[in-house]
């Protein structure tokens, strides 16, 4: 009787040290899982920022009514968001397109927003990409090369460029915050 009650109490003993290993591995695992989404996020909104903005090209926008607008990069200060023109596709010239990329927050997430045409007659048609979500305050910033500023273009001369910098700032609803300082690779201006 004793040997099978101290069977019992080594069992005991084992399964309560196995159960909080089990349990703390499971914890770890969910941990790894969220970081790692977090992660991808992260890096997927990254890409498609510099592949966007490097790819931006430097032609002026319309209104969707086909009016032309004083701008080849447009960006203000309470929309949070700026929009612009890029090459869409990979390979040579004859497998890409020109359409208008736009990037703002909307519902509290990061969104990039493309639309079917460099110039849409639609307002409407696009496809939405999600890239970062529980977005609370977001920033956007531009530069020129020596000064920084909420709203693009600044006057006459910027209307005809894209923006030597973005900065964008980002801060989610746990308080993270990220910071991205994009430049354009090309500082190409209409004639």
């Amino acid at each position: 009787m004793i040997e099978v009650l101290i069977s019992i109490v080594i069992l005991s003993i084992i399964t309560i040290i196995t159960s909080s290993f089990l349990q703390s591995s499971i914890q770890s695992r969910e941990i790894v899982s969220l970081k790692s989404k977090e992660i991808l996020e992260i890096n997927l909104l990254s890409n498609a920022l510099r592949t966007d903005i490097a790819n931006a090209i430097n032609v002026p926008m319309m209104t969707f009514d086909g009016v032309i607008e004083n701008a080849t990069f447009r960006g203000e200060i309470g929309s949070n968001g700026f929009a612009f023109t890029a090459k869409i596709g990979h390979g040579e010239a004859k497998d890409q397109m020109l359409a208008r990329v736009e990037y703002l927050v909307k519902d509290n997430n990061f969104i990039r927003r493309q639309f079917f045409a460099s110039n849409p007659s639609e307002p409407e048609a696009f496809i939405e990409t999600p890239l970062m979500s529980d977005i609370t305050y977001a920033q956007i910033e531009f530069s020129d090369g020596s000064n920084w500023y909420f709203t693009w273009p600044q006057n006459e001369i910027t209307a005809r460029k894209i923006p030597s910098l973005i900065k964008i700032f980002l801060e989610k609803d746990t308080s993270e915050t990220f910071t991205w300082i994009i430049p354009h690779p090309l500082p190409l201006v209409y004639e």
